[in-house]
């Protein structure tokens, strides 16, 4: 019985390891969206490291130096957290605060 128990805990954690592997990912990773709360800032990630959360970060730092009298100088993540989704666990781990973001319902 002990046997049974320890291969199910070692199949789960090798699945849960291999959907969190990059090729995997790829293909099941969510779009993240971010704006501020009126909408005059918008961005979304795309695969691959040239438009990942970084420089959403960037380019939200110059819209606030490029627009000093909005007033809306908070981003927010437009996505809900899904921790079921075991194969977005590495993102959650690495880009902890992508998800720390204040959470603000998609304009449109």
């Amino acid at each position: 019985m002990k046997r049974k128990i320890k291969t199910l805990i070692l199949v789960i954690a090798s699945i849960v390891f291999i959907s969190n592997l990059p090729p995997i990912t790829y293909f099941l990773q969510e779009n993240y969206h971010y704006q501020n709360k009126d909408g005059s800032f918008q961005f979304s990630e795309q695969g691959g490291p040239t438009q990942d959360f970084d420089v959403a970060k960037s380019k939200f730092e110059s819209f606030k130096l490029k627009n000093p009298d909005n007033p809306h100088k908070t981003l927010f993540r437009t996505f809900t957290l899904k921790p079921w989704r075991f194969w977005e666990w590495w993102q959650m781990i690495r880009h902890f605060e992508r998800f720390k973001l204040p959470y603000y319902p998609k304009a449109g």
